[in-house]
């Protein structure tokens, strides 16, 4: 009887282990949608910034353009760019250390923000800096390892602020 259950609890345990280890694998992607913001270039026209995101929430910019001539950046695998973040909402909230947690296809959490040439998860400290009609603005640099659509987790001082879902290409 003493074996029987300690067979028992060894199954339940190892089905725990299994069904926690498949969460991020069986996830459903979605692209997450996009929107857009009119501006005007230095000249008078009048253009269109274009963000993934949740609009009066949380933007990264994408692309740009004359209005109806957006043209959207690709987000290319193992190449380090330059990414605008747009944050909508108040200053305890949008303000701090600023995290970035990425999750590749596969499930694995990834460190995506660069600095100073290096992975990192976080940037401390960001102050409150409204642009573009955006309570708040950060510019980074990030780098994602592989291709595919990636779940970005956006922390402020460790509290999940929003995610969104990006198509990453090869090059």
């Amino acid at each position: 009887m003493r074996n029987k259950m300690i067979m028992l609890i060894s199954l339940l345990f190892l089905m725990t282990l299994v069904g926690c280890n498949n969460t991020d694998k069986n996830e459903t992607r979605e692209l997450s949608s996009t929107f857009s913001l009119p501006f005007t270039f230095g000249d008078g026209t009048e253009g269109e910034y274009l963000f993934i995101g949740e609009e009066g929430k949380v933007g990264l910019l994408v692309g740009s353009g004359k209005t109806g001539e957006v043209v959207e950046e690709k987000i290319i695998a193992n190449k380090e760019s330059k990414y605008m973040w747009h944050f909508w909402g108040d200053s305890e909230t949008i303000s701090g250390d600023f995290k970035i947690v990425g999750t590749d296809e596969k499930g694995k959490e990834h460190p995506v923000l660069v600095s100073e040439s290096k992975t990192v998860w976080q940037y401390p400290n960001t102050p409150i800096s409204p642009n573009d009609g955006a309570d708040s603005h950060i510019p980074s640099n990030m780098v994602f390892p592989t291709s595919g659509l990636w779940k970005l987790e956006i922390y402020f001082n460790e509290k999940l602020f929003g995610e969104l879902v990006i198509n990453v290409e090869n090059s």
